[in-house]
């Protein structure tokens, strides 16, 4: 289990993901910047093979004003 959530070391997350996590719990904002800034290869290669994906304060996302 890896949770990537902003407030917890960026370089850390990304050591938790080289063990190829089968269950990721995330916040948006956080796993879209591993995604697209920093472009981890594990998110970028292997999310499609990943069991289980929780997106935490996924009810934020459809606010008015979010995006």
């Amino acid at each position: 289990i890896c949770p990537i959530v902003g407030g917890m070391s960026i370089q850390k997350q990304e050591r938790m993901l080289s063990y190829n996590p089968t269950i990721i719990i995330a916040t948006p904002g956080r796993l879209w910047e591993l995604l697209n800034e920093r472009k981890n290869a594990y998110l970028s290669n292997e999310l499609p093979l990943i069991d289980v994906l929780v997106l935490d304060e996924a009810d934020r996302m459809i606010e008015d004003g979010h995006f």
